[in-house]
């Protein structure tokens, strides 16, 4: 993927909701990490039979899936851009990830959670959390390409609401 493009695009996006929105100057990011854990809790919901060992039955739809990674993605790159993080290699980093998708999606709620803090390493924990989302999307079976491709989708139609109103 084209991490430089997509930060550069969702930069634009961001821009587009701020000034539409008169939220020129505020301080958002509590909100989007918020956003970011409510959608990776919708994204859960789309892979419930990788967690909910109690209840079978239940079929994946890939393209909802799909759809709601990339609403995860959205919030991934707007928070990298208000940290003012958006140079980070997420194919370097050298972390041991689980092959497991539950212990994925936990790892990246908890980790989501860190960023709100003062800390002095958010390049580390936000690399880190753009590293295991990176990987939940391989788990997840989607190619870079797919990725890409929804997310430019996706934020089209994003851009479509504001004018419209949403």
């Amino acid at each position: 993927m084209n991490w430089d493009k997509l930060f550069e695009i969702q930069g634009g996006l961001d821009f587009h909701i701020t000034k539409e929105k008169g939220l020129q100057g505020q301080d958002l990011l509590p909100q989007k990490i918020l956003a970011l854990q409510v959608e990776l809790g919708e994204l859960a919901q789309e892979v419930q039979d990788a967690w909910k060992f109690w209840k079978l039955g239940f079929k994946r739809n890939g393209k909802k899936v799909l759809e709601e990674y990339v609403d995860c993605l959205h919030f991934i790159l707007s928070i990298g851009l208000d940290l003012k993080l958006t140079d980070i290699d997420i194919l370097t980093r050298n972390r041991l990830i689980s092959s497991n998708v539950t212990e994925v999606l936990s790892d990246l709620i908890m980790g989501v959670s860190t960023l709100k803090y003062e800390e002095a390493d958010k390049k580390h924990n936000y690399g880190s959390v753009l590293h295991g989302f990176n990987h939940l999307g391989e788990l997840l079976g989607f190619t870079a390409e797919q990725i890409e491709a929804a997310y430019l989708e996706k934020n089209k139609i994003n851009h479509d609401r504001q004018v419209n109103g949403y």
